[in-house]
This record gives structure tokens, C-alpha cells and sequence, in this order.
């Protein structure tokens, strides 16, 4: 059986406390009970992580739990980085668990090492594979079609010192919801943008075509240059 290809793709999540710093052995093993195809069902994940957890707490092994995440984020298996254990354990837990294969970090470099056959597979930089659950891409750039007559607001005009008269008006924002759900809060007015609420008139799906989830960090960037872009263009934007 060969390694599945998503193994070479996956990125880590430690669980650790807000701003601590995880000491890294300098050789560990990265091993999981759960079952890879169980994504919408994790009750069978739940009872056999507990189990991995107790085979490796009565060996005594240093170990730090973890959460394995595929390059989409769309999959997601808690984990153990286990210290102090040889090969010949971590196979044979790997085996006893019905895993594909496990990881071996050493000095950073992270390896993918099957279960069936023992074959081993340089896949990086451990560390670069590293995130934090802000990193997650669940953030969405929207666009919302203002009618003119926002352009009698001043604050709206002096905004957009270069808007060429007769091109459409719009507003720019990042949700964490549906475009859809969001524009319906301005409309109500739940943490709505006043000139959306009064003003707005549809989402402008044209305007965000391509752009595809981001990370916070990523969103609040993409919002601002999403915004200045269409300004460039002589579109009249706001964006706070």
C-alpha cells in the first residue's frame, strides 16, 4: 500500500497556551488513532484517541497534543507529538490504529514513514509546516453595490477624491459569514455600516470573483487593497 498523498500536504496546530513556546525534542514522532475517513462521524475517533492516549501515558513518553489539518483545512485529526519511542513502537502503534502511515520529525525535518512497508519520505521543513487556528481560511471579501446618492454624504466623496462621475458606488467589507448573510445584517442593522444600511442596494458578485477564503490576517489586508484597487479604477468605495 502506498503512502497516501495527503500525508505530504498536512500542516500542524500544537495546543499550546496563547504566546508559550513549545520546546521541540529534537527527534519525536507525530502519530494519530484517528481514522482518516471519518470526517463527518468522530465518536470512533474520540474512543480511540483516549486509547492512544493511555498506551502512550503508561509507557511514560513526552507527549503534546496536536491537530493534523490538510492543506484546505477541509480535514482535520487530533494528534500526539511523542517523544522518547523508537521506530519499532510508532510502527506498531501506527499499525495498531489502522494508519496509513505516520511522521517522524528529526533536527526540523519532517518525514512521512509508511506503516505497511517502513518506507521513508523527506516531505520538508517541520517547522514551516506549523500554524496557529487564526491561519484557518474562513474569511470572505465582499462587495455591495451603494446607490448615487451616497454621493450627497460628504465623508463618502471625500473619500474618493478621484471618482469619475457616472461610475457605480460601492462599499467593501470582510465577514466570516456568507456574503449573503452579511448584507442582510447591514440591512437589519446589526453591526451595520450606515451608508449599507440606507444606501445599499445588492451584492456586486462581479466585484469579488476570484478571490478565494483567507486567513484574518490575510482578509484584513485583501479588504483595504480589494477597496483601493477599485478606487484606482474611478469607482467611489468605502471602506472602514
Amino acid at each position: 500500500m502506498t503512502i497516501l498523498s495527503e500525508y505530504y500536504s498536512t500542516y500542524f496546530i500544537p495546543k499550546n497556551k496563547k504566546d508559550e513556546v513549545v520546546e521541540w525534542p529534537s527527534k519525536f514522532w507525530i502519530l494519530t488513532a484517528c481514522n482518516p475517513y471519518s470526517s463527518s462521524n468522530r465518536d470512533g475517533d474520540r474512543l480511540a484517541m483516549k486509547s492512544l492516549r493511555r498506551d502512550l501515558s503508561s509507557a511514560g513518553h513526552w507527549k503534546l497534543s496536536l491537530t493534523a489539518i490538510s492543506a484546505d483545512w477541509s480535514h482535520c485529526e487530533k494528534s500526539f507529538a511523542v517523544g522518547s519511542i523508537s521506530k519499532k513502537e510508532a510502527l506498531s502503534l501506527g499499525k495498531k490504529y489502522h494508519q496509513n502511515a505516520i511522521f517522524l520529525v528529526e533536527k526540523n525535518q519532517l518525514s512521512v514513514i509508511s506503516c505497511e512497508s517502513g518506507k521513508e519520505e523527506k516531505v520538508g521543513d517541520f517547522y514551516e509546516r506549523l500554524r496557529v487556528t487564526a491561519d484557518r481560511p474562513a474569511f470572505r471579501i465582499y462587495v455591495i453595490r451603494l446607490s448615487s446618492e451616497v454621493l450627497k454624504v460628504k465623508r463618502f466623496r471625500d473619500a474618493n477624491p478621484n471618482y469619475i462621475p457616472g461610475k457605480p458606488c460601492y462599499y467593501v467589507g470582510m465577514t466570516g459569514r456568507t456574503p449573503k448573510e452579511r448584507f442582510e445584517q447591514h440591512l437589519a442593522g446589526y453591526k451595520s455600516c450606515s451608508l449599507v444600511k440606507k444606501y445599499g442596494q445588492h451584492l456586486a458578485k462581479k466585484k469579488l470573483e476570484g478571490i478565494p477564503l483567507l486567513c484574518h490576517a490575510d482578509a484584513v489586508r485583501m479588504e483595504v487593497s480589494h477597496a483601493e484597487n477599485l478606487r484606482a479604477k474611478g469607482f467611489a468605495v468605502w471602506q472602514k
